[in-house]
């Protein structure tokens, strides 16, 4: 379901000691990503222009040409799954930078902490926003965040969404729930849920979309740990 190919990270600053200690210290938190450095919004814009494969951006507020609020909302309007951090001395741009949904706003220096936070948002983006395939590639891809439960039928899986609409795909339940993430839960023989969609989970049934769904007689016990793990996990990261 995620994408295993290397992650890309800009930095773009027109302050060269300023970008380069950055970049260093986002090295340390994301060991593995190629990092590449912009000095101006010129030079983001034609990067980003050849590339078009940056996963996140830190973007200082501060630059010659052109404000980096402005040059969000370009890249947002352009580009609108890259994830963008903005930079700077001042709280002054705040509100603006939340308009263009920016990831995170950190005040120079940046820390470790800091960028650690970064990252933990960027993976719980990443997380909420991952699509996964519905059959071939031709039917194309759902995110998953939309779907309710999914149904066995037959050879045939139904795909319930949240929107109430109901998409066939010719997969087995065991094969698509290797797709999913952590938040699908399966509850018997025929039957995954979203349990961020579950409405009330009983001693032997799960509530959800207005229907009532039995639990495993041989996982009831499991199913519902999983569940109040799960809801206890979400409670404690929203602290």
């Amino acid at each position: 379901m995620y994408s295993l190919r290397q992650m890309r990270i800009m930095i773009c600053d027109d302050e060269r000691n300023e970008r380069e200690e950055l970049a260093r210290c986002v090295r340390k938190v994301w060991t593995e990503a190629v990092i590449d450095e912009a000095g101006t919004a010129c030079e983001l814009q034609e990067k980003l222009l050849k590339e078009h494969s940056y996963d996140l951006i830190f973007l200082d507020i501060y630059l010659d040409e052109f404000d980096g609020i402005t040059a969000g909302r370009w890249i947002r309007s352009h580009y609108p799954d890259i994830n963008m951090v903005f930079v700077s001395n001042s709280r002054e741009f705040g509100p603006e930078v939340f308009e263009v949904n920016a990831l995170h706003y950190l005040m120079k220096p940046c820390g470790r902490s800091g960028i650690e936070e970064v990252k933990r948002r960027y993976e719980a983006n990443v997380k909420k926003n991952a699509v996964v395939h519905i059959g071939t590639r031709m039917q194309g891809e759902i995110p998953v965040r939309k779907i309710v439960y999914i149904e066995s039928e037959h050879n045939n899986l139904q795909i319930h969404l949240v929107n109430g609409s109901v998409l066939t795909v010719r997969d087995s339940l065991q094969n698509y729930m290797e797709k999913l993430d952590e938040r699908f839960l399966r509850i018997n023989r025929g039957i995954i849920v979203n349990m961020e969609a579950v409405d009330k989970m009983n001693t032997d049934s799960c509530e959800i979309a207005g229907k009532t769904f039995m639990l495993s007689r041989k996982s009831r016990k499991e199913s519902r740990k999983r569940y109040s793990d799960y809801i206890f996990d979400i409670a404690v990261k929203a602290m």
